[in-house]
């Protein structure tokens, strides 16, 4: 009786396969060299080569549009992940006593990261349009803030101009 079974061993095609990222994606050893980067911080070059790739080679994956947006993904995870660190190291600096123009800056850095997640804040404490004008040498001199005095207009505010030209050609 023989046996019809396929053979497991892979063709040569195959094994020169292996390892090797599919047309318009990102995987095999070039996802490892561009999860080293991002991950451990590592430069590309030495990434492709702990990965076993030419530095050529990851040079010019690295203009593929496909390996941009896997960076541009991985990268928004990896920064979701670190921010609540950031927020708890924050606190840590504003609770301090050693330096109290630092622990100033935390709590301000807080309150505009508030503000920006849920609205407004504190009054000067914000992100608003205008300019400012540090007046003195260090950072924690005095500043002025010039803004508008009209609030941010929103979609579908009611005190907007509509300056679409009409379909007669006037404005």
């Amino acid at each position: 009786m023989t046996d019809d079974k396929p053979s497991t061993e892979l063709t040569q095609q195959q094994r020169a396969a292996v390892g090797r990222t599919t047309r318009n994606g990102v995987s095999g050893r070039l996802k490892i060299a561009l999860d080293d980067m991002i991950e451990n911080g590592t430069p590309w070059e030495q990434a492709a080569v702990k990965s076993s790739l030419t530095v050529r080679a990851m040079r010019l994956a690295l203009k593929r549009p496909a390996v941009i947006r896997y960076l541009r993904d991985v990268r928004r995870v990896w920064l979701s992940s670190a921010t609540g660190q950031n927020l708890h190291a924050l606190a840590r600096v504003r609770d301090q006593d050693e330096n109290k123009a630092a622990a100033v800056q935390a709590a301000r850095s807080l309150e505009s990261l508030a503000s920006e997640q849920f609205g407004e804040g504190p009054i000067g404490l914000g992100q608003t349009a205008g300019f400012v004008i540090d007046i003195g040498p260090d950072p924690a001199g005095l500043s002025v803030r010039i803004t508008s005095p009209l609030p941010p207009r929103r979609q579908g505010d009611d005190a907007m101009i509509d300056v679409t030209p009409d379909e007669d050609g006037a404005e």
